[in-house]
């Protein structure tokens, strides 16, 4: 048992690598993509005892794709409500940033976030509560500002539309750099696929408000990072800011 121990200590000391670069805010994808050969293991824990779990890869130079699973219950003593199957994320950067133009990546996500609501009123919706960003494309730029400033602007088509509210979207985001262990985090998601009424059979009954999100960002170690969210600060579909934290580890193999 002590060898076991030991031998996995070594490697994780041997093998880690944080991510240099910021792949996604809250729920908003960036430019950035993980290495070649570099691993990232996130789990989110999130509101009703809602856990996730997964992986994401560098495939190849400029290419990433991961995997992630979770549901509500997880924590607690009530029976798991698992998510009906895994979500899958795969980002190609086009463009690498240079002084003269933003990096910019195209990319799909089936990641949702709450919980997978599969009918409304008798009618079939199979959505998240926030739906997943489905095909997008975001450029990203950073700048030199007291610090790392980053701004990134996107649009997306979910591929959550049997709510029969299918509108092409658009995002935005920025972070910012406190010290070399923290960063903070904004985004606004303009929610015009999900802005519609309840008798057109839309999950969400609250319109126009969009999903302003936050985040502070934690650096604990080389590779391990800490993200604490508070997502939906304008009352678009919860009645409180909804809080939520994700610890990630990542390694180069």
């Amino acid at each position: 048992m002590k060898k076991c121990v030991i031998f996995s200590v070594i490697f994780m000391l041997a093998f880690s690598l944080y991510s240099k670069e910021l792949t996604q805010l809250t729920d908003i994808p960036t430019a950035g993509i993980l290495q070649k050969g570099e691993v990232s293991f996130p789990i989110s824990i999130c509101k009703n005892g809602g856990v996730s779990f997964g992986a994401g890869v560098g495939i190849i130079p400029k290419l990433m794709f991961g995997i992630e699973y979770g549901g509500e219950y997880v924590l607690g003593d009530s029976i798991p409500a698992w998510n009906p199957s895994p979500c899958v994320f795969i980002k190609y950067r086009i463009f690498d940033e240079s002084p003269k133009m933003p990096a910019i990546a195209i990319g799909y996500d089936s990641r949702g976030y709450g919980a997978f609501i599969d009918s409304l009123n008798s009618t079939k919706v199979n959505r998240y509560e926030i739906k997943s960003k489905g095909f997008y494309a975001v450029a990203s730029r950073n700048f030199d500002f007291l610090g790392n400033l980053g701004i990134h602007l996107g649009l997306n088509y979910s591929s959550e539309k049997d709510d029969k509210d299918e509108d092409l979207n658009f995002f935005c985001g920025i972070d910012k750099s406190i010290n070399s262990q923290i960063s903070l985090f904004a985004e606004y998601d303009c929610a015009f696929n999900d802005n519609g009424k309840e008798d057109e059979y839309t999950f969400n009954v609250r319109e126009g408000n969009g999903y302003l999100n936050a985040a502070i960002h934690l650096q604990c170690a080389e590779n391990l990072i800490i993200k604490i969210h508070f997502r939906d600060l304008l009352g678009n579909q919860y009645t409180n800011p909804d809080r939520a934290i994700t610890i990630q580890y990542s390694v180069k193999l």
